[in-house]
């Protein structure tokens, strides 16, 4: 059967899509062209390299710790044992073995591993200095100026300790002197 001109044909029913527009409608829309998807992938991948180059420098970082760090962990530690365990715990460098070593009554500890540098072939090493208490009215003791040598320095339960000085000698110039506030962490100063 053939039509000619004048032959109407049925109308079309409107299809309906899910998106709630007519179906002729939909058919205008466009998709993302490959210079969008090529530019959104290429974003994407300098995200994801600077991500990775901040966290590879982050794992790090742990390799490359100095010695005042090192120094510095180990007498948070000591302070926090002797407070949380409620005894007095013991900060010594150990030249045989180049390392800081936390003791206590209760448990041998923790130790802190410093560089080749530190152990008994290198040049390197570490002094612990008491500073004496003042007398009477006098003035304080400059800190900086102690020569009272202990190999061991003792943390309290109430995580304080006698006023302490550190020499760091790297075995490459001058040694670096760490002055500690008896009460917390901190460093007073640093020369």
């Amino acid at each position: 059967m053939m039509r000619g001109r004048g032959d109407r044909m049925a109308p079309k029913a409107l299809m309906i899509l899910a998106t709630g527009k007519q179906a002729d409608q939909a058919s205008g829309t466009k998709g993302f062209t490959l210079i969008e998807i090529v530019l959104v992938l290429g974003l994407m991948a300098f995200a994801a390299a600077a991500v990775i180059t901040n966290f590879a420098s982050l794992a790090d970082r742990g390799d490359s710790q100095s010695s005042e760090e090192i120094l510095q962990a180990a007498v948070r530690e000591a302070r926090y044992v002797a407070a949380s365990e409620r005894i007095v715990s013991e900060l010594r460098f150990d030249k045989k073995s180049g390392r800081l070593l936390i003791s206590s009554e209760a448990s041998s500890g923790k130790d802190f591993p410093l560089s080749e540098r530190f152990n008994s072939d290198g040049p390197a090493s570490m002094q612990f200095y008491l500073v004496p208490p003042s007398e009477g009215l006098s003035p304080p003791i400059d800190a900086s100026r102690t020569r009272l040598e202990t190999d061991v320095i003792k943390f309290a339960p109430d995580r304080s300790s006698s006023p302490f000085v550190v020499d760091i000698d790297t075995g490459s110039g001058t040694p670096i002197r760490l002055i500690f506030d008896p009460f917390s962490s901190l460093l007073i100063t640093q020369k």
